[in-house]
């Protein structure tokens, strides 16, 4: 028995996230099928963190435990996965990590990026979400910084009870029509990033005032915030331990 670690990309427009759900086309499923030809056998697939639908992933880590009965040239396994797998899932690499590794409890940071383009783009809006608008970069970054440290979050989800997280850093990169939303923290709850997006496009097409943001924080009553649609997002980067 051997514990091997995925690193895969993903396009995952196309999906219902990563979580096996029945009947509907999600990645963990469409991996767990790939390995049960390969070893003739169920496998358990552990995942670093569950993905919303729609969203895709330039780094993903998943691992499972082998049930090899002989040696196997893991570049070969990788090769054999990918050539099973539907082309919207890539495995990068293949390595053998300890037995009591798990996905789930060992990522350390994650880095999102989500992309808006501020014009109507038929190329890019597979990819982009497109606001047609004057956008406000300075007042965004100023609502911005009302994300970062340890804060709780439910009011950013669909969670009731507290929930905390880091966020370490916000970066908006602006070029020509694009903007870029580079989002990193410790971890993040269903849609977080989403509506964190969301919430800074309203501020910065003036829908909404920073106050909202603010209360929406503390859980005070506030205007209603926007949640931005999944295809723009991508889990850019992480870091296990």
């Amino acid at each position: 028995m051997k514990n091997l670690l995925l690193t895969i990309e993903f396009d995952g427009r196309n999906f219902f996230g990563w979580q096996e759900q029945k009947d509907r086309r999600t990645i963990s499923g469409e991996i767990k099928k790939v390995l049960k030809e390969i070893f003739k056998k169920e496998v358990k697939l552990i995942g670093m963190g569950r993905t919303d639908r729609g969203v895709s992933a330039l780094k993903y880590f998943c691992n499972f435990q082998a049930p090899l009965e002989k040696e196997l040239d893991l570049e070969i396994l990788r090769k054999r996965i990918n050539f099973l797998l539907p082309s919207e899932i890539y495995v990068k690499e293949i390595k053998e990590v300890p037995l009591d590794f798990n996905s789930r409890y060992r990522v350390k940071r994650k880095t999102y990026c989500y992309f808006v383009v501020t014009e109507i783009s038929p190329i890019r809006r597979d990819f982009f979400w497109e606001v047609p608008k004057e956008i406000d970069i300075k007042k965004m970054e100023e609502a911005a910084q009302l994300f970062i440290g340890k804060k709780d979050f439910s009011k950013f989800c669909y969670y009731r009870q507290k929930e905390i997280c880091h966020v370490e850093e916000i970066k908006i990169i602006k070029k020509n029509k694009e903007i870029i939303f580079k989002i990193t923290g410790n971890r993040f709850l269903y849609k977080m990033v989403r509506r964190i997006v969301g919430a800074l496009i309203d501020v910065g097409t003036n829908r909404r005032e920073i106050k909202d943001i603010k209360n929406a924080l503390l859980g005070k009553s506030h205007l209603p915030l926007s949640t931005a649609p999944a295809k723009g997002l991508i889990l850019y980067d992480c870091e296990i331990a």
